[in-house]
């Protein structure tokens, strides 16, 4: 499971997603203008795996912290019909972002945070004929919302 339980949204643009950057926020509301009404809710700021300290001595709220801090982020979780998305945000998308996402799905398998279809996805700005094809090779989507 997630170190801290999902705070699911409506998928709409609001100006603020943490951990974004200003140029990642920008592409992510231009994704929503095309598909948020495709997605029920969006979850920021989850965090997958991480170290868990096991010592006795540790408060369960300082475990939980340390575990947050060494955890995995995705982006944004997103539910869409029957699959959960875990989608890294990157601008200018190469191979570390197709990396990225299909570790998130690798992660959250593990934890068997969610019963439904994990879907790895990218979505970025711009791409290439190459990161196409290794996505589709690797079965991740790639998402482009290029700027008009």
């Amino acid at each position: 499971m997630p170190v801290y339980p999902p705070v699911y949204v409506d998928p709409l643009p609001t100006g603020h997603y943490p951990h974004f950057e200003k140029h990642d926020a920008v592409i992510w509301e231009r994704f929503l203008d095309i598909y948020g009404a495709d997605f029920e809710q969006v979850a920021y700021n989850v965090a997958l795996g991480g170290v868990r300290l096991e010592q006795e001595d540790i408060e369960p709220a300082a475990r939980d912290g340390w575990q947050y801090t060494t955890a995995m982020r995705p982006d944004v979780i997103g539910l869409r019909g029957r699959e959960v998305w875990l989608i890294e945000v990157k601008p200018s998308a190469r191979a570390s972002a197709l990396g990225q996402a299909l570790c998130y799905a690798v992660m959250a398998e593990r934890d068997g945070a969610w019963v439904l279809p994990l879907v790895a996805c990218v979505v970025t700005d711009q791409s290439t004929p190459d990161m196409r094809y290794c996505a589709a090779q690797l079965g991740v989507r790639l998402v482009e919302v290029p700027a008009e």
